[in-house]
């Protein structure tokens, strides 16, 4: 995440004292880098709101079929909000800037950090979802069970021989048993 923080740090250097907030964001809501330089300003609360707005944009977009979603621009009384998304879109970057500052310039300096701060996000290669898992056929292989060769068990009296060629069974039990 180093390397994120430093690229960050370029651009808020960038953008001087019109910079007001930035967070990169992932879908769910949730900041892995950024902040604000205004302490009134809660940097992780407008990044976890504004994942709607962005998966908003992306079902419009796709609902009355006017193209991909480039960037989000929010403008209000105090600061200009510009989204836009990264790489494959599964993050999106906000920045916060003062009304001061020249909108051109804000996307242009996105447009050049953008590719710099996708490639510093630590990407984890997704797990298939479940229902992808589901719809393949199992090749299930079941093999017979092998069959040990059994050994002939000797008896638990090993040690002992026994002579089997007694003629009278008493005498036998009379030679294995002592009695007093």
């Amino acid at each position: 995440m180093a390397k994120l923080e430093q690229v960050i740090q370029q651009f808020k250097s960038e953008l001087g004292n019109d910079f007001v907030s930035t967070d990169v964001v992932g879908m769910d809501g949730i900041s892995i880098a950024g902040g604000s330089v205004d302490p009134n300003f809660s940097a992780s609360d407008a990044a976890a709101r504004f994942a709607e707005v962005m998966k908003l944009a992306i079902k419009v977009s796709n609902k009355i079929d006017i193209g991909k979603v480039d960037d989000n621009l929010v403008t209000t009384d105090k600061d200009y909000i510009i989204l836009r998304f990264l790489g494959d879109a599964s993050y999106y970057w906000v920045v916060v800037v003062t009304t001061n500052a020249t909108l051109g310039t804000v996307r242009m300096l996105m447009n050049e950090f953008a590719p710099q701060i996708w490639d510093a996000i630590p990407h984890v290669v997704s797990m298939p979802a479940i229902e992808e898992i589901l719809e393949k056929p199992m090749d299930i292989k079941i093999q017979p069970e092998v069959v040990k060769p059994s050994k002939p068990r000797g008896s638990f009296w090993a040690d002992q021989k026994i002579d089997k060629k007694e003629d009278n069974p008493e005498d036998a039990g009379a030679k294995t048993y002592k009695y007093p």
